[in-house]
């Protein structure tokens, strides 16, 4: 913000009074134009992109200040009747379907915390749950406003959403399947999250309602 500030301000050109100038006094004739003006700012600024940000922000800051993401929470305790891989494997296509109509941060910020409850509730280990979800965040790969490269990928006017559409879902499917493989072979084997972290209990493991 302060450089974006000081662009305002340093002139384009450097033209001081003291070595000479055109002027009459020896000061320029005409002001000299700042390095960044705000007129070229609202033609080149790409504020589909800005609000596209500033929204998957200000969602997130919403979801966790409100309530819903330990409301989100609750609702998912049912899925202790699905083996763990099959959870992690719900938990990515979740995920990428989240991601897909919202920035990745957002995803991201929106979700961990609603998957670390998750797991103290289940008893699982957080990084099972955590670490899948939070690579699946990037898998935004189908719609424009899912994440700024394909918003400026879409904005160049050479592309159709169908463009993206079909190749974008192969590649969600292809992927999901990927990292729930990973994380139940490699995962496991490195992160030893087959076994539940004391670092991670939590008191009667249980959700407090209000």
């Amino acid at each position: 913000m302060f450089i974006s500030v000081i662009l305002f301000i340093i002139p384009s050109k450097i033209n001081l009074w003291c070595f000479g100038c055109n002027g009459s006094k020896g000061r320029p004739e005409t002001p000299i134009p700042a390095l960044l003006e705000w007129s070229v700012v609202q033609k080149k600024m790409p504020w589909g992109i800005v609000l596209l940000m500033g929204g998957g922000f200000s969602m997130a800051e919403a979801t966790k200040v409100s309530g819903l993401s330990h409301w989100v929470g609750q609702q998912l305790i049912p899925l202790n009747v699905l083996s763990p891989p099959l959870i992690v494997f719900v938990v990515c296509v979740m995920t990428a379907a989240i991601t897909e109509v919202t920035s990745n941060v957002a995803a991201a910020t929106v979700l961990l915390p609603v998957l670390a409850k998750l797991a103290q509730s289940l008893e699982i280990h957080p990084l099972y749950l955590m670490l899948p979800a939070t690579i699946t965040c990037s898998y935004a790969f189908m719609l424009p406003i899912a994440t700024p490269p394909n918003a400026i990928a879409f904005t160049s006017g050479k592309m159709k959403s169908q463009d993206m559409l079909i190749p974008g879902l192969f590649m969600n499917i292809l992927c999901v399947g990927v990292i729930t493989l990973m994380i139940n072979t490699l995962g496991v084997l490195i992160f030893d999250l087959n076994t539940f972290p004391a670092w991670a209990m939590i008191p009667n493991s249980t959700f407090i309602t209000t």
